[in-house]
């Protein structure tokens, strides 16, 4: 119930953020393009925390591990207070499966890892906390798109006895969507560019995949089956080129001599 209003009203600020713009087009557009980094923060409170799935004796952890998302981004300003940003990222998420099973004395591991690639459409409003200081939060959509399947292997020997453990997760479709927000804050110097920190929360509507886990030892096969929600919070560090203050100085003008 909480992540649906969260989602709720994430949709609820973007129809208002884009709604604003309308009013604001005509005015004059200023856009600046930048780089981001994007750590991922594993929290059970915001449902990007540790999943278990059983079956039989075995008990598997579908543990999320510190991933990371990087890209472009692209920002077009539409006065003051209002913007638009988009871009094109590449996101890495990292997990660790842990599996329980009576035959083993201490948990068997195996990591892998699930890319993907992300466009995101967001509105985002300012506040100006100081001269360069400023504070902004966000709200939009992301097309999530999943290139292709992956599976892992992992192999612990004990007392010349194999225990074999595996993983296939397969993507659900190869694009899908999902609501994003954001907070932070930026500071803008006059000609070294704008700083940003912040904080990021992405959500698809629907699991992205499924990993199917598999544990054997002398030909005896335990499988089960997990979906992945893809949800994550990451830490933004973000740098956005300085603009030519020539620029903005030409734009004036011609909107004058109009």
């Amino acid at each position: 119930m909480l992540r649906m209003k969260f989602i709720f009203l994430t949709v609820i600020l973007y129809g208002a953020l884009l709604l604003q713009a309308e009013f604001v087009l005509g005015q004059k557009n200023v856009t600046t393009f930048g780089f981001q980094f994007k750590p991922m923060i594993p929290s059970r409170f915001f449902g990007t925390g540790t999943e278990s799935a059983t079956a039989e004796d075995l008990t598997v952890d579908f543990k999320p591990l510190a991933g990371y998302n990087i890209g472009m981004v692209i920002r077009f300003g539409l006065n003051k207070s209002w913007s638009m940003e988009t871009g094109i990222n590449l996101v890495q998420r990292n997990y660790q499966l842990n599996f329980n099973h009576p035959q083993l004395l201490a948990p068997g591991k195996l990591n892998f890892r699930f890319i993907g690639y992300e466009i995101p459409l967001q509105g985002m409003i300012y506040v100006k906390l100081g001269e360069r200081l400023y504070m902004n939060a966000s709200g939009g959509f992301s097309l999530d798109v999943f290139p292709s399947n992956v599976e892992s292997t992992s192999l612990l020997e004990v007392d010349t006895i194999d225990y074999v453990f595996y993983q296939k997760t397969f993507k659900r479709r190869w694009a899908q969507s999902a609501v994003v927000a954001n907070y932070g804050f930026e500071w803008r110097t006059k000609e070294k560019g704008y700083y940003y920190v912040g904080a990021s929360f992405h959500r698809p509507f629907f699991d992205i995949g499924y990993s199917k886990a598999d544990f054997s030892n002398d030909g005896r096969h335990t499988q089960l089956v997990n979906g992945i929600s893809g949800t994550y919070l990451t830490l933004d560090l973000r740098y956005f080129f300085h603009e030519d203050p020539e620029k903005k100085k030409k734009n004036s003008s011609k909107k004058k001599k109009a």
